[in-house]
Parts: structure tokens; C-alpha cells; sequence
């Protein structure tokens, strides 16, 4: 039995959540839940409006059908039953994980996870994962998962996260298993190349062919050319009458340039909010605000990130007096954050008397700073992603409320991390498999047109992985 069954994500963008099976080997690709209300409108249980119960998170996100119900996959010392006792009565005939697949025929000493990044709707689910599990990653994910450990931002896990470098390769059972980069908003980005005995496959993880290294993604095309199945998030493939639901999008370098552009040319408070995660972009905006002769200003949590992540050797965001934290935060978790005690602190009243010397992050917690300081019709607010998460997110009119009433001047900047129509387009062709899978979209019917087989799944569906030729894996 060579097979990839398939058990979220099929028909929503993020969760993607399926297993490569060779016999009872295994091998879980991405443990994410989904849960932003404002890109998965029918479909997640719990979300930021309504999360799960603090002490029974888990059990909350298996009967939710929001976590893949993989026997041995999880710590057991977070579970009152098997994954079977604690579904069993929403399993049956026409209630809520009828089509959710149980997964108990793989060897729990024979099981194993690929985490492509960390955002939230690839990794959520890896606290909860059981102590030891081999957990295969890329080496600079591991190296942040560090930091963000580091910094308060996410738990421990009690897996083994196993970097893999690009061009090794891991034997585990029946498979053979490669992380191949590719290029995405997150550090540490990467795909899949699974070989198995009767086949082989890919994964892509989230990916772009606008953003900073379109040179890992055709990297990841040459090296898994030809394969059986081809796996790819489509999150840009829309139904044709679908609503505008996001900013015009722009490459990465368009973005850098436009931001810099518009520090240079205020004269008065420029505040922004930025995706926390997304290192490369973070180095680009202090570097427009030291261009600029300004300071640039993070909220705790992003200052605790940087602090750790430096110290993990991304050494764009090696601290300097170029950068300091606010000397507040309405951030409820922000005595989790881990800020060295050096840190230099900027007061609103400092800002308040010279708007002109900063960049400020404003996280949504921080906008009653923009009250303390009097922010008006001559200050500038930029959206460079991150939350809210686009005019669809319920928290975009919050944002824009905020915005009007003060008389800030906005400029929204997009560059979102997911691959573009043509993008998808080039890369299948670029690859050529038997078969293209599209995930990590709500609409997989509305694939770009190709000219090899595209096949949308449901979820609990089942492929089997054909033999291609020339492909060799050891026994």
C-alpha cells in the first residue's frame, strides 16, 4: 500500500494537512490549523473570535475536525482517549467528521512529520506532537523555531525537529525523504521530495515566484522533475465571480522600494504594521529608516523575535541603537516576551514631541498609541501585511475605522507569499508530473489551465503513488 491520502486543506486555504504512506511507514506533511476567519468563512470551528479551551486546545481541534486523526501522533499526556475514542461519536453517519479518515494503519515507531514552514496554518499542531517523533524540517526553520521558543512566542515542543540540509537525504522505513527550499515570506521555507517504493512525490509547502529567492523555486523545479504527484498550494486560485478580497499585489523588491520612497518623503510620524515572521521584509524597513535618519520602534514581541532570532544567526536583525522597543505594551502575553533588559526604550512622549526621528510598529495593540501621541491628518500609516489580513479579515474596517477617525494618511503595500496564476501555471509545467493535486485553496476546481492532469481531491481521498521511470529507492 503506496499511497497519499489526503486530510485537510483540500478546499481552504491553509490546514493543508495529508500522509505519504509506504505500507505502515508514514509521513505526516504539515500539522497547521486553519482558523482565520477572514479566508475560511464556512469551514473552521474555532478561530481568533472563538479559540479553543485553554487546557483541552487539542481535543478541542480533533472533534473540531481541525487537527488530522492520526493514531500515535500525538503526546498522549494531552489525550484522555485514543484519537478514535474521542471522535467516535462525531464519526458516525452524517455528523460533523464523517468524511474525516481515521488514519490507524500506520506503525506509530514508523511515523514521522514534514513541517514546510512556521505559520500558523503549517505548524500549529506541533506542540501538542509526541515526545521523540522525528519531526523533518529545514535547517534555518529549525533555527527559528529556536527563537521563537526563545523570544516567548510559541511552546516547546516535546518532537525531535531533524534539519535537513538541501541535497540529503533521510531514509525513514520505505521512504526517502529530501527538504528542497523554496522561497515563501517565512524563514526557511521549504518543500518535500518523498520517494517510495512505488513512486514519487512533491510537495511544495506555501510558495511565490515574486519574493526575494525566485531561485530556490526553480531550484525545487529541476530537482523534482518528473515526479508522480505534484502537490502544490494554489491559494490565487479563485472562482472567476469571487469578490476582490486583497491588495494589488507587488514583488517583494516593488514593495522595499515604495516603503523606502515614502520614509524618505514624510515629514511627520510614519507608523506601519508588518507581518512578525517575516525576517527579510522586517531588515528591509529598518533599513529605509535609517536611510531615512530615523529610529526604528517595535512593539515587544517583535523585539523579543529579532533578539532571538540574531542570536540564532540571522544577522540582518543584529541589534543596534538604530532599533528600540516601546517603553509600553497593550499586548495581554507581552511579559512572555523575552527583551533584554538593555533594550533601549522609546516613550510616546519622546515620539509625541518628534514624530519626525521614528518609524513606529503598531501592532493592533499598540493603536491606542496613536491617541497618546496626538496622530493626525500629517502622519503617515503603512500596511505592509500581516494582520489584519486584507480587506476580507474582520479586522480591516476595525483598522480603517481607526485610520478615518484620526485622519492618518494610508498607503497599503502587498506582497503576499503565495504563488500567482502564472506562477502556478509555470511551475507545473516546468516539473511536468503524471498528476497535479492542488491544496491550500478554496476553489481547486478553478486551477490554472495546464496541460497535465489536475486533480482536486476531498478530503479522506486517497491516490495511489505510481512508479515513474527511472525512479530508484532502496529497500
Amino acid at each position: 500500500m503506496r499511497r497519499v491520502r489526503f486530510l485537510n486543506g483540500v478546499r481552504t486555504v491553509g490546514g493543508v494537512q495529508f500522509v505519504v504512506q509506504d505500507g505502515p511507514c508514514g509521513l505526516v506533511c504539515d500539522v497547521g490549523v486553519v482558523g482565520n476567519p477572514a479566508i475560511v468563512r464556512r469551514e473552521a470551528l474555532f478561530n481568533p473570535l472563538l479559540p479553543p479551551r485553554s487546557d483541552l486546545v487539542l481535543m478541542d481541534y480533533l472533534r473540531a475536525g481541525m487537527a488530522p486523526l492520526v493514531e500515535g501522533l500525538y503526546d498522549p499526556a494531552l489525550l484522555t482517549d485514543s484519537i478514535s475514542g474521542l471522535t467516535a461519536p462525531l464519526r458516525r453517519p452524517g455528523r460533523l467528521l464523517e468524511d474525516h479518515p481515521l488514519v490507524d494503519d500506520v506503525d506509530p515507531n514508523q511515523l514521522a512529520v514534514f513541517v514546510s514552514h512556521l505559520h500558523e496554518d503549517h505548524m500549529q499542531l506541533l506542540p501538542f506532537l509526541a515526545p521523540g517523533l522525528p519531526v523533518f524540517v529545514s535547517p534555518p526553520t529549525a533555527r527559528f523555531h529556536a527563537a521563537l521558543v526563545a523570544a516567548g512566542v510559541l511552546p516547546s515542543t516535546r518532537a525531535r525537529l531533524i534539519p535537513l540540509a538541501p541535497g540529503s537525504v533521510e531514509r525513514f522505513g520505505g521512504l526517502q525523504i529530501e527538504v528542497v527550499p523554496v522561497d515563501h515570506d517565512v524563514p526557511g521555507s521549504a518543500g518535500v521530495l518523498v520517494t517510495t517504493r512505488g513512486g514519487r512525490l512533491a510537495y511544495t509547502g506555501d510558495w511565490r515566484l515574486h519574493g526575494c529567492h525566485p531561485e530556490e523555486v526553480t531550484g525545487f523545479a529541476a530537482r523534482c522533475r518528473g515526479v508522480d504527484v505534484l502537490v502544490t498550494e494554489a491559494s490565487t486560485a479563485v472562482a472567476p465571480d469571487a469578490p476582490a478580497t486583497a491588495l494589488p499585489n507587488l514583488t517583494e523588491r516593488e514593495l522595499v522600494e515604495r516603503f523606502a520612497d515614502l520614509v524618505v518623503e514624510a515629514e511627520a510620524g510614519v507608523y506601519c504594521s508588518f507581518h512578525e515572521r517575516n525576517l527579510e521584509r522586517q531588515a528591509a524597513i529598518r533599513r529605509a529608516a535609517r536611510a531615512a535618519g530615523r529610529v526604528l520602534v517595535l512593539s515587544r514581541r517583535t523585539y523579543a523575535i529579532w533578539h532571538a532570532a540574531a542570536e540564532q544567526g540571522f544577522e540582518d536583525l543584529a541589534l543596534g541603537p538604530d532599533v528600540a522597543v516601546w517603553a509600553t505594551d497593550g499586548d495581554p502575553a507581552a511579559d512572555r516576551y523575552q527583551v533584554p533588559s538593555d533594550a533601549p526604550i522609546v516613550t510616546s512622549r519622546q515620539v509625541a514631541a518628534d514624530a519626525a526621528a521614528f518609524v513606529c510598529e503598531i501592532r493592533r495593540y499598540d493603536r491606542p498609541l496613536l491617541l497618546e501621541l496626538g496622530a493626525g491628518h500629517d502622519d503617515l500609516y503603512v500596511y505592509l501585511n500581516g494582520y489584519p489580513h486584507g480587506p476580507a479579515d474582520p479586522g480591516w474596517e476595525v483598522l480603517m475605522t481607526w485610520v478615518r477617525r484620526l485622519g492618518l494618511r494610508f498607503v497599503g503595500l502587498s506582497s503576499h507569499g503565495h504563488a500567482l496564476p502564472d506562477a502556478l501555471r509555470w511551475l507545473v509545467e516546468e516539473i511536468r508530473p503524471a498528476v497535479v493535486v492542488p491544496v491550500h485553496t478554496n476553489a481547486p476546481e478553478c486551477f490554472p489551465p495546464v496541460t497535465v492532469p489536475v486533480c482536486p481531491v476531498r478530503r479522506g481521498e486517497a491516490l495511489p503513488l505510481q512508479v515513474s521511470a527511472g525512479a530508484e529507492v532502496g529497500s
